[in-house]
């Protein structure tokens, strides 16, 4: 059965809750700075959406391959990598933390192989947005 979409920011059951980078490290089966490559428009008879074509550029946790495929549904609880203009943000890179895609097994195939960010208003960014401080912190939670 899938999971219902959010249209908001819900985390664990509180709307627009303000996550820690630790929490979310914790949370994430995998956190990664990545690079933008292209991507793809999806639908189905419930929502729609977009795929991501990724490159890893550096793993702070767990092992992703080097090209992986990033989904979100286009929807207010969405998380988009897309630029100031509304395109694809094509060469940029953001800090992801990402968990199994919840609608890996009734979504489009385009969406099945996918992985979605743990909480679309929580520490997932542009890597530029990303302070000093913050990738200090991501490199002592990776040596863990």
């Amino acid at each position: 059965m899938p999971t219902p979409a959010h249209a908001l920011c819900v985390h664990n059951g509180i709307l627009y809750a303000k996550t820690t980078l630790g929490q979310e490290f914790r949370e994430a089966r995998w956190v990664v700075r990545a690079r933008v490559l292209s991507s793809t428009s999806w639908e189905d008879s419930e929502t729609n959406g977009t795929v991501y074509r990724l490159q890893v550029v550096e793993r702070f946790k767990g092992k992703l391959p080097g090209q992986f495929a990033f989904s979100t549904e286009r929807n207010s609880g969405g998380f988009y990598l897309d630029n100031d203009s509304g395109g694809t943000d094509v060469g940029g890179e953001y800090l992801l933390f990402l968990v199994p895609n919840p609608r890996s097994a009734s979504g489009p195939s385009l969406v099945r192989n996918s992985y979605w960010v743990n909480y679309s208003c929580g520490q997932s960014r542009r890597w530029s947005a990303v302070a000093s401080a913050d990738r200090t912190e991501l490199a002592a939670l990776s040596s863990h």
